[in-house]
């Protein structure tokens, strides 16, 4: 089961910071997704969706509910990793899998390595 619950979450300042300060990213045309490993058994998942993307709420909002759920159903073969995405682009349904697909080309580097 694929879960995505508050704890599945970054909410503070100094969380966001934390991501930033270790200063590793990976870009795509879509977004970029900083990241950072952290000790804990799951993956933290942030989101920016700045207004200059979409001026209209319910597009940002479309967008943060795609990268959530690409994020639900793609972690659970990762490591223990902080990541913020960063919308560069705003996309809509029409953009979908080449979305889907950056994300998961994106975040192959958090895979665990099995074997």
């Amino acid at each position: 089961m694929y879960l995505y619950t508050k704890e599945y979450r970054l909410k503070k300042a100094d969380e966001f910071s934390s991501v930033f300060i270790f200063r590793k990213v990976r870009v795509g045309k879509w977004f970029k997704i900083h990241y950072k490993p952290n000790n804990l058994d799951f993956n933290r998942l942030g989101l920016i969706v700045s207004k200059k993307n979409n001026k209209k709420s319910n597009k940002r909002n479309y967008m943060k509910r795609i990268i959530r759920e690409l994020f639900r159903t793609n972690q659970h073969d990762w490591y223990g990793v902080d990541i913020v995405v960063r919308i560069n682009i705003g996309f809509n349904k029409d953009n979908y899998y080449d979305v889907r697909d950056e994300f998961i080309k994106l975040t192959g580097v958090f895979k665990k390595n099995v074997g």
